[in-house]
């Protein structure tokens, strides 16, 4: 196994073409966490996700992913949801193109539709996908997201964007 870094890059600018449909991460009473989408490109593939928090872990969650230009803030750090990828031999971290979406005030839910760019579709047609974020109770948790071949006959066989 290869470590190796999902870097945040935007997925290009031809239509992919969907490969999974919807699938819950996790289901609690105030956090719900969903792969949204998986769209393969020629190049690779783009997980979106979709996460909605209430209650005290959405406060939690505004709190760890506030803006850090307060001289004043003594705690001057911050947390995200933390997505793990594995695609054949190569796992690690995954970069968000989205982070959250814009605040709706200082209470209500917290959503949020991260993008991760996955710069190549699995020979095996498989991925894992982990998802954690510990500050505000997601605790570790993962999926197998059976893919099947890939829809480019180039695609699984190029090792693009790797």
């Amino acid at each position: 196994m290869r470590r190796h870094r999902w870097p945040a890059l935007v997925p290009p600018a031809d239509r992919g073409l969907r490969v999974h449909p919807p699938t819950p991460i996790v289901a609690e009473k105030d956090l719900d966490l969903e792969l949204s989408a998986v769209t393969a490109y020629t190049s690779g593939l783009l997980l979106q996700l979709a996460m909605r928090v209430t209650g005290i872990r959405a406060d939690f969650a505004r709190y760890e992913t506030r803006p850090l230009t307060d001289p004043n803030d003594w705690s001057a750090r911050w947390s995200d949801l933390s997505v793990q990828v594995r695609a054949d031999d190569l796992d690690g971290p995954a970069d968000a193109l989205h982070r959250s979406e814009p605040p709706t005030g200082e209470s209500g839910p917290y959503r949020a539709t991260p993008s991760y760019w996955i710069g190549a579709y699995p020979r095996t047609g498989k991925l894992t996908v982990t998802t954690s974020w510990t500050e505000i109770g997601l605790h570790r948790t993962s999926i197998i997201v059976a893919l099947g071949p890939s829809p480019f006959s180039t695609a699984s066989e190029s090792g693009a964007g790797r």
